[in-house]
């Protein structure tokens, strides 16, 4: 599925997908009546029964594409095939929340071949400063993984992740991220906020609560709730 908000879209764009939708003479057209035209015809297609497509999948202030993509987009102003595969290596990380990073990297292709006709592997080199605490450890991957999530504590300092490959005990850095800085869980300082709403406190609750009520392990969620109820004991 393609999602992409129609009202960022240029009058050109606009005008290649009026063409590819058959609507006509939009060189007549504004731009307002160009989008009103695109919302009508993918409600119309949106609509039960119509071509065997989900009625849940509606058009929304955006471009849904449920058809063949490469049919589709082919030939779009500004719209490039990505490659199967980059020649670069590379590897970045991006803050999912205070106890998660999101890790995704390339390995160019002479690169992956070496290490694989090598018998070498790949490892994800973490390194978590911390305040005065310093953590480093290896998360073995395979050569065609792409993507990871790495735990985080929350605190004072960062997270750096280098692409690191293995080859008969010698190891060689190939591509470091950039530093994702830590940071603290919001309502473990604002647990008065939360105190005023029991809306609040149930999300947070269910967050540790596994379906049989036994408690998962997720240190931020699980400190909030702790000093919640230490500040609700105290009054």
């Amino acid at each position: 599925m393609i999602l992409v908000n129609i009202e960022s879209l240029s009058v050109e764009e606009l005008m290649g997908i009026a063409a590819q939708e058959g609507i006509g003479n939009i060189d007549t057209l504004s731009r307002e009546e160009i989008i009103e035209l695109l919302r009508e015809k993918y409600e119309e297609d949106d609509a039960p029964g119509m071509n065997g497509v989900d009625p849940n999948l509606r058009y929304l202030s955006g471009i849904t594409d449920y058809r063949e993509i490469s049919d589709y987009v082919e030939g779009l102003p500004g719209v490039e095939a990505l490659p199967d595969e980059y020649p670069e290596t590379e590897i970045h990380l991006m803050l999912r929340s205070s106890s998660w990073v999101y890790c995704y990297w390339a390995i160019a292709p002479v690169v992956s071949d070496q290490i694989a006709e090598s018998g070498g592997s790949v490892v994800l080199a973490v390194t978590i400063i911390n305040g005065e605490k310093k953590e480093i450890f290896d998360v073995p991957v395979s050569l065609s993984d792409m993507e990871w999530n790495i735990g985080i504590p929350y605190g004072d300092g960062y997270c750096q992740v280098a692409l690191v490959s293995v080859i008969d005990g010698k190891r060689r850095e190939l591509a470091v991220s950039g530093r994702v800085d830590l940071i603290y869980p919001y309502w473990l300082f604002h647990k008065d906020e939360m105190a005023e709403s029991d809306t609040l406190y149930r999300i947070y609750v269910s967050l540790i609560s596994a379906k049989n009520g036994a408690m998962v392990q997720n240190e931020p969620v699980r400190d909030i709730i702790t000093a919640f109820r230490e500040a609700d004991v105290n009054e």
